[in-house]
């Protein structure tokens, strides 16, 4: 095999591909990237087993042919070369020699035969969705998934297809965020996924701002996503999601509308003071005042205050403000609402958009 490339265009699909690789202690060829040279295309992919990715760059291919090289040691030697072209060139025992101005590399890879492509199933259903919209929507709910190694669904975040609605929830039973989006579909394509962690990173950090729509296809058992020159595979958490629907509280006693920059500039300033175990932050609801405290002993405290457009009740709640900041990040909105019930019952923070979030109160002492 034998090809020239430009080292920009290389770089950039290493940069696509190299997170995704199996840890030290696996098979040695989960560590390498599959380079496959075909037309004027360079095509590299790399897997886990459970995810794998995908990206296609413009090349010119003087020899076709397939390989797989240590994609660290690859990326490392394209990164320090100089701009310009790069000329790569592997021989039959898969020992790459890499060109690139002055400078020259050798590098020991293994066979393509053993490298574990991506399933191909012809049976899937496809979905077509701006890229942006679906960007925003996992930005805003992907910050509530689950931490708990045990737990693999909830360390996922559900996209469901029901009701001409997408769908995306993520909760870790403290707290759930909850986002939907207009879209149309036949009935028959109705269905809830369970989307992997690490794929939900890699999408993050994949998805740029550039491509128009990602197509969405469906498998027995796994995922695809392809936008731009960029293809991720990933398979589907089998354990079912939990009823989200039932931990929305079906009524509200209180409704509050505050300024969320100046709700999360207070939180951030009182949340100075809970570097302790408890990391709570006690906000009180009076009469178009909201105040934040939070007090470590034998530290210190902190307080602030929030204009508000209420007036109902007294009412006190603790959270953890770093559960009541995130949400706050996460959507754009000038003003959200909040809805209590008490101080002991979960309380749901909205906007303009259709989004919530469920937050448990933290227990006084």
């Amino acid at each position: 095999m034998k090809f020239n490339i430009i080292r920009s265009k290389f770089l950039d699909g290493l940069k696509a591909v190299q997170n995704v690789v199996a840890g030290k202690g696996s098979l040695a060829v989960l560590q390498n990237v599959l380079i496959e040279a075909n037309g004027h295309e360079l095509k590299m992919t790399t897997t886990d087993l459970d995810l794998s990715i995908t990206c296609t760059v413009e090349c010119t291919v003087v020899e076709q042919g397939a390989t797989t090289l240590p994609v660290k040691l690859l990326f490392n030697a394209v990164a320090k070369a100089a701009e310009g072209e790069v000329e790569v060139s592997v021989d039959a025992t898969d020992v790459a020699a890499i060109s690139a101005a002055s400078a020259r590399f050798r590098i020991t890879g293994l066979g393509e035969k053993n490298f574990p492509r991506p399933p191909e199933d012809e049976e899937a259903y496809g979905y077509k969705i701006p890229c942006q919209t679906f960007k925003e929507m996992i930005r805003k709910v992907a910050y509530a998934a689950s931490q708990d190694d045990t737990r693999r669904a909830l360390r996922g975040v559900l996209i469901s297809f029901k009701d001409q609605k997408l769908t995306m929830v993520a909760t870790d039973g403290r707290r759930m965020a909850l986002v939907e989006n207009e879209m149309e579909f036949p009935k028959e394509a109705e269905r809830d996924i369970v989307l992997p962690a690490k794929a939900v990173q890699e999408i993050q950090r994949s998805l740029g701002s550039g491509e128009e729509n990602i197509n969405l296809k469906v498998c027995k058992s796994q995922i695809c996503f392809e936008f731009g020159n960029i293809m991720i595979y990933s398979k589907m958490v089998s354990e079912n999601y939990p009823n989200y629907i039932q931990v929305i509280p079906k009524e509200c006693r209180e409704k509050v509308v505050v300024d969320r920059q100046l709700l999360l500039d207070a939180l951030d300033r009182a949340s100075v003071m809970t570097m302790d175990e408890a990391h709570s932050t006690k906000l009180i609801f009076d009469s178009n005042k909201l105040t934040v405290t939070s007090a470590a002993s034998e530290i210190g405290s902190a307080s602030d205050e929030v204009p508000i457009k209420y007036v109902g009740e007294r009412l006190e709640i603790m959270f953890n403000p770093s559960y009541m900041m995130d949400p706050l990040k996460a959507i754009d909105d000038d003003e959200v609402k909040i809805e209590l019930i008490d101080g002991h019952s979960p309380a749901v923070i909205r906007c303009s958009i259709p989004f919530l979030y469920v937050l448990m109160p933290l227990r006084t002492n």
